[in-house]
């Protein structure tokens, strides 16, 4: 086992089995919307090849390929937002705050929390907005299909709602002495 499957092993451990009955929850939902969005890509893919099986190998293409392909990828990234934060596997650049002290260290992964609380929490809201007001005027996609437009900005206040929330997490469990380091994560 690699040295970067041990530590998400531990991290993820250390979640499922922690004291506070909401981190093992925050933890089981979270866990639940990375493997849907892991899904929705699967699904995205395979939509996309169907449709590039049936346009060019058939001439006959499909009038909800690209409706449903986006609105799974909308979900799939928004969903995936909060298990990205969980994991601490947002993209970093470690090069200044490796030269810091754990003090330092932690001072700037809250500065850092702040600023995604404070920005997801404005999109969540304005998202929010968005979604009542094409409910309200029952907006659909100028395609074919004419998918209801609230299927697919209903994603924008769930994830960004969800990342939020993932954040504040982060934050009390840094004060709580319940930190952990960030994950290393390789492509």
């Amino acid at each position: 086992m690699s040295n970067h499957a041990e530590k998400e092993k531990d991290l993820s451990t250390w979640r499922a089995e922690h004291p506070a009955l909401w981190v093992r929850i925050n933890y089981l939902l979270i866990k639940l919307c990375g493997q849907l969005s892991a899904a929705l890509f699967v699904i995205v893919a395979a939509i996309i090849t169907y449709e590039v099986v049936a346009r060019y190998i058939f001439t006959a293409p499909t009038i909800w390929s690209e409706d449903i392909s986006l609105l799974c990828q909308i979900w799939a990234t928004c969903l995936g937002a909060s298990w990205v934060l969980q994991h601490k596997a947002l993209i970093r650049i470690d090069f200044l705050t490796n030269m810091l002290g754990e003090n330092a260290k932690k001072m700037s992964d809250l500065v850092a929390l702040l600023c995604i609380i404070f920005f997801s929490g404005f999109i969540a809201f304005y998202g929010f907005v968005l979604l009542k007001e094409s409910i309200e005027i029952g907006a659909a996609s100028a395609s074919m299909l004419g998918l209801p437009l609230w299927a697919t900005k209903s994603a924008i206040p769930i994830g960004f709602g969800l990342l939020t929330l993932q954040a504040i997490m982060e934050m009390f469990l840094m004060f709580a002495s319940d930190y952990q380091e960030h994950e290393e994560v390789s492509l």
